[in-house]
């Protein structure tokens, strides 16, 4: 497990990533809301085109895994805007 977290520790895509975060989402607090609302509109449109299709298993998938990543981002959205608080600009 220590070395799991170690290699974790030095792994340049993650310092990457978190320094993406850092600098791009205080300003844009509310786009990955917006996006879960996006995704949860395809998902939508997804069920709908499920139950016409005659229950049609693939499209029922899709809808099912759009859903919830949709919620996800939303939950993970409305969480950085929180802790990031108001941003650099107001």
């Amino acid at each position: 497990m220590r070395r799991l977290l170690n290699s974790l520790d030095r792994a340049r895509w993650l310092a990457v990533l978190l320094n993406w975060f850092r600098v791009n989402i205080p300003p844009r607090r509310g786009i990955l809301i917006l996006i879960a609302v996006g995704l949860l509109i395809v998902s939508l449109i997804v069920h709908i085109a499920y139950l016409a299709s005659n229950l049609n298993v693939w499209l029922g998938l899709c809808g099912f895994l759009l859903l919830h990543i949709g919620l996800i981002t939303g939950f993970l959205g409305v969480l950085l805007s929180e802790a990031l608080g108001k941003g650099y600009r107001e």
